[in-house]
């Protein structure tokens, strides 16, 4: 029972030791590409996507389906990721160093990355479901069958280019775990500016209003003082009339 017990811990550690984390460029210089477009992983090995430009995606499809997801189909969701030029153009002044400055730390690790986990040695064909790029080459395989065996890279971007549609699975991210996502950041950014944009309106709005009402008061107060005038006016008539 204990050598039993040894050589199965042994086993682990051996099979945790050997396991692989290799590394796939989504978008290299900003080119509807995955770098490199085929890699050869084992069961136990990790495949981490890192999204380095615009907003793409990374999807599994069925060999002969490219462009359409397969069912229960691998889905890092969509990845945006801020450039530069885009930074400098929409701050200026500290505001445009701030951005250029986080954009600077962004590309120095923390930028998305989808960490995916390989079950075994099957061919895993992927694609971009943004916009046309699936159409436009952006595909690659994981673990790609030797030619005459199956559907190798070239067969699979060839029908890819041939796709009528090009679209991403119903839901969120699925086989993998996504980090540093900027997504989520956009959208809470997104929705702080709303919120920022109806306080202030609805400020301007109570400002708008409290200055009617004193304006209204103003004319209130100038009517009295009118209604007032006349008053008078009439009573010192009366009496120059009464002598």
């Amino acid at each position: 029972m204990l050598l039993t017990s040894i050589l199965y811990v042994a086993l682990a550690q051996s099979l945790s030791a050997s396991a692989a984390t290799m590394q796939v460029t989504v978008g290299a210089n900003n080119q509807f590409t995955f770098t490199p477009s085929t890699i050869t992983a084992a069961a136990g090995d990790t495949v981490n996507f890192n999204f380095v430009s615009a907003n793409h995606s990374v999807v599994s499809s069925d060999p002969g389906t490219p462009c359409q997801p397969q069912t229960n189909a691998l889905f890092s969701d969509y990845q945006p990721v801020a450039s530069p030029s885009a930074a400098a153009t929409t701050a200026k002044g500290k505001k445009a160093k701030k951005a250029k400055n986080n954009i600077v730390n962004a590309r120095q690790g923390n930028m998305p990355s989808f960490a995916v986990p390989i079950q075994n040695t099957n061919p895993m064909y992927i694609y971009c479901s943004q916009a046309q790029h699936c159409q436009q080459g952006m595909v690659m395989v994981i673990n790609p069958p030797a030619a005459g065996q199956g559907t190798t890279l070239n067969m699979y971007a060839s029908t890819a280019a041939q796709a009528n549609s090009n679209t991403g699975p119903q839901g969120g991210v699925n086989g993998g775990t996504v980090t540093n996502s900027q997504a989520t950041t956009a959208t809470t950014a997104k929705g702080k500016g709303k919120a920022k944009a109806a306080k202030a309106k609805g400020k301007a709005a109570a400002g708008g209003a409290a200055a009617g009402g004193a304006a209204a008061g103003g004319a209130a107060a100038g009517g009295a003082a009118a209604g007032g005038a006349g008053g008078l006016a009439g009573l010192l008539g009366g009496k120059g009339k009464g002598n």
